[in-house]
């Protein structure tokens, strides 16, 4: 643990009394003008700490930094984000999970940034990454499932979002859209991706489950080509948002359904599916490398496949990219942006 986190977690623990610098001192065998500097540093972080002569220091306000100090202690996991990786800025969250993977990382653990220069989506898209103001984050799964059930965890990342979402602001509504987005009001708050790695003896090695969500981004900061298919929640509140609690919130979610799921498939999540549904009833046109596929969307089945009713009958879909006529809130769909 760094001597800054040993310091921060100090002045948590006082829960909002000052703690002496001579006390920090003593706690942690350093100089004072050490401390001195590491609180300098946890300023520049965004911590609001105040600094009496006579007194000492006090925490006033935490930074909207999703680390593990800041994670960790709203977390009702058991495994997931128990081991919780923070970095300023990264290439991808994807990516360096999947280094943690190869190299034999733990079960559930999280990588987060605070900003991508490589970030990616489905297809090889660019994912729209700035610093500061987003939540780019993947998890590490090593799931004991078939890799035909693997299908269908992005729709789980996408409920717990959804319903993350829902938390942290009630006056929104929240959509999954087949396979990996997350729409509010018609545009695209949020996309996953999920990465497999199977062998052949032993079916899937491990999965990376990446999601982007547009959290604090100002509308006008989007890039035109964006501007009209993508928003953020502080677009669509009018108000900022804490990342740290709706990744809290978002690991908490997903780790019930992630249980279920590994032990029932997606079957018993359904329902909850049904709630959230963005193109339950819309007409879709799905694309399928060269085919096309076009009929009213019917809802999702219990292995995770999209039902489309069309001329010739139902058919179920299990990969390709949904578009709509119209989708809830009236603005039409697009690609929108993809994950970190």
């Amino acid at each position: 643990m760094s001597t800054a986190r040993e310091i921060l977690e100090l002045l948590k623990s006082r829960g909002g009394s000052e703690i002496s610098s001579s006390a920090i001192c003593k706690r942690l065998r350093i100089s004072r003008s050490a401390v001195w500097k590491h609180i300098q540093n946890l300023r520049r972080l965004g911590y609001q700490i105040e600094a009496q002569p006579s007194c000492g220091y006090r925490l006033v306000a935490s930074a909207d930094r999703p680390d593990a100090v800041e994670v960790v202690p709203l977390l009702r996991t058991k495994v997931l984000g128990r081991v919780l990786h923070y970095q300023e800025v990264t290439a991808s969250t994807n990516r360096d999970a999947v280094a943690a993977a190869e190299a034999g990382g733990a079960d559930g653990s999280v990588f987060c940034a605070g900003g991508q220069s490589e970030g990616r989506g489905r297809m090889s898209r660019k994912w729209f990454s700035p610093p500061g103001v987003n939540l780019y984050f993947s998890m590490l799964l090593r799931p004991a499932v078939a890799t035909d059930l693997a299908m269908s965890l992005p729709l789980v990342v996408g409920l717990a979002v959804a319903e993350a979402i829902k938390q942290l602001a009630p006056e929104l509504e929240p959509h999954v859209k087949w396979p990996n987005d997350i729409l509010i009001n018609g545009r695209k708050v949020c996309g996953i991706l999920c990465e497999m790695q199977t062998q052949i003896d032993c079916g899937v090695r491990y999965i990376i489950a990446g999601a982007g969500v547009n959290v604090n981004l100002e509308r006008e900061a989007l890039p035109a080509e964006l501007f009209s298919t993508a928003t953020s929640l502080k677009a669509e509140t009018g108000r900022a948002l804490s990342r740290v609690e709706l990744l809290a919130g978002v690991l908490n979610k997903f780790e019930c359904h992630y249980i279920v799921w590994q032990r029932e498939g997606f079957k018993p999540l359904t329902s909850i599916m049904k709630c959230y549904d963005a193109l339950a009833g819309e007409e879709v046109t799905v694309q399928q490398g060269k085919q096309i596929i076009s009929g009213q969307a019917c809802g999702v089945q219990e292995d995770g496949a999209l039902k489309v009713e069309t001329s010739k009958g139902v058919i179920a879909i299990y990969s390709g990219e949904a578009t709509v006529r119209r989708l809830r809130g009236s603005v039409r769909a697009g690609r929108g942006m993809e994950k970190c």
